[in-house]
């Protein structure tokens, strides 16, 4: 309508109405996410280096002061091509400390908490490898998989806390959909043939729907993303295929798989990266900032508010380009920011606060 009224004014020769029409008009297409009080959604001052496009995953550092962010670059997500570009900022100025080529499509990225080393898994789809980033030189190590469970790509990674450490990986894409979703590194880093084990079957049986509190002969997990610990040391496994987190405990425990089939306006919504409130080394926090990536509009954003209940849980709900906060007893997602052109990526970066 607008629009429409700058055409009509400009055969009046309204010069003045025009360009304040043609304004509202190019303000309209150059809208930015809106964020919920008392949240505050702000553009984060690093600036992607030339050739890095596409941000999704991203990680901060056991120390709490660098962002790593992958650049996808529309690489091929079966390994063709490439290179990625991984990219280390200060936090404090967005300097960029670091920028490396990563080959193929890289998508998942973890720190490891114990020796800080940073990890990406790259080709989601097809022909997956492990990259492995000194943080002291920065130097890039690629590992390779036995080929005996992987009939696809992988998608993210999760370092688990305890002693000893377990990693695990998700098998996404598995064109043999009786191989598992989520396996475990078994072996040494090798760069040909890298040992893993089955961890989680695709169709899990039994699984308890915490929504309903039944128990269910689940589908199979058509569609895994993005994975992360909770507070408990839990896996937490997006499934996008059913629309649902899935909770993996101790697989001797009574109730070993949960689900929770999300909504968010009382429709069910996919999501993608899922977060706690909680540092890389599982410390909750109640102050802090949430990064966000946009891969369609190029850009990270910083979420913060005065105060971080202990233990929220926030995701990114990508096909309706909301961030959202999770409930996960009802599973119903409240949005908080809205308006992303290609919402992925989060992580939680905790402000430490000392009381006196």
């Amino acid at each position: 309508m607008i629009c429409r009224l700058a055409h009509f004014a400009s055969r009046w020769s309204f010069p003045s109405l025009v360009g304040a029409v043609l304004f509202l008009c190019a303000t309209q297409t150059l809208a930015v996410p809106v964020a919920v009080p008392p949240y505050k959604l702000t553009t984060f001052k690093g600036i992607p280096p030339a050739g890095a496009t596409q941000p999704d995953d991203l990680a901060v550092s056991a120390d709490g002061r660098d962002l790593w962010i992958g650049y996808g670059n529309g690489v091929d997500t079966t390994g063709r091509g490439g290179p990625s570009n991984l990219v280390q900022y200060a936090i404090s100025s967005g300097l960029v400390l670091r920028n490396l080529k990563i080959p193929g499509h890289i998508d998942g990225l973890k720190i490891n908490p114990v020796i800080n080393d940073m990890s990406a898994t790259e080709n989601e789809d097809g022909n997956p490898t492990l990259a492995v980033i000194q943080h002291t030189t920065g130097k890039v190590n690629i590992y390779r998989f036995a080929p005996l469970l992987l009939t696809g790509g992988m998608d993210d990674l999760v370092f688990s806390l305890g002693t000893p450490q377990h990693v695990f990986i998700v098998a996404s894409s598995q064109a043999d959909i009786t191989k598992p979703v989520i396996v475990e590194i078994s072996g040494p880093l090798q760069k040909t043939n890298t040992q893993i084990t089955p961890f989680l079957a695709g169709d899990p049986k039994p699984v308890l729907n915490v929504v309903t509190n039944t128990s269910e002969r689940a589908d199979r997990i058509g569609d895994p993303d993005s994975m992360t610990l909770d507070p408990a040391g839990e896996l937490v496994l997006d499934n996008r295929s059913d629309h649902s987190l899935y909770i993996v405990r101790n697989l001797r425990a009574v109730n070993p798989v949960l689900r929770v089939p999300l909504t968010l306006d009382g429709t069910p919504v996919e999501v993608n990266d899922t977060i706690f409130t909680t540092s890389t080394f599982g410390v909750s926090s109640t102050t802090g900032t949430i990064f966000i990536t946009d891969t369609k509009a190029n850009k990270i954003y910083t979420l913060t508010k005065p105060y971080f209940p202990p233990n929220e849980v926030y995701t990114a709900a990508n096909v309706v380009n909301d961030v959202g906060l999770v409930d996960l007893n009802s599973g119903v997602v409240t949005p908080v920011v809205t308006g992303f052109r290609g919402v992925h990526g989060l992580a939680f970066s905790p402000t430490v606060v000392t009381i006196q």
